[in-house]
Order: C-alpha cells, then sequence, then structure tokens
C-alpha cells in the first residue's frame, strides 16, 4: 500500500494541481482532479488507477504517466510518517 492506492481523486481538494509528467518524453501538464474525474471510468478512481489510464498528451508519444503533487510550486511526494 502507497499514497497512490489509498488517496482518491474525490477525496483531494478541486484546486490541487497534479502533475501529469510522460516517462517516455518528459512532456508535463498540470491537471486538477475534477478535469482527471470528467472521464467516465475514473470519476471513483485512485491515483494509480488514474496514473494507469491517463497517456501523454503527444498525439505521437502516448507514453506512460507518472502522477505527482505539486505544492508551493515545488514537486514533493507524499512522504507519510518520516519526518
Amino acid at each position: 500500500m502507497n499514497w497512490k492506492t489509498e488517496s482518491r481523486l474525490s477525496d483531494l481538494d478541486p484546486a490541487t494541481q497534479i502533475e501529469v509528467t510522460c516517462r517516455r518524453c518528459g512532456l508535463t501538464r498540470y491537471m486538477t482532479p475534477r478535469e482527471i474525474m470528467t472521464r467516465p471510468r475514473l470519476r471513483q478512481a485512485t491515483l494509480d488507477m488514474a496514473e494507469a489510464a491517463l497517456s501523454c498528451a503527444d498525439r505521437y508519444c502516448k507514453g506512460r504517466v507518472r502522477v505527482a503533487f505539486v505544492h508551493d510550486d515545488l514537486n514533493e511526494p507524499f512522504v507519510g510518517g518520516l519526518a
């Protein structure tokens, strides 16, 4: 279990910025949970399900993506209980 399997898109603040980065070409885009949940099968999805369903925005690449939260203009992975 990790933070992606425990967090649902519907639990996040609608204004939360999620960075979606392509693992193949490195193209980065920013989305909100509301934008991701507009897809019918992702309405009740967890972050890992959304990560698996999303693909690169470049129409020629279509590679797998990595999601991360953006906080104060910095990328930060979730660190639970280690501080």
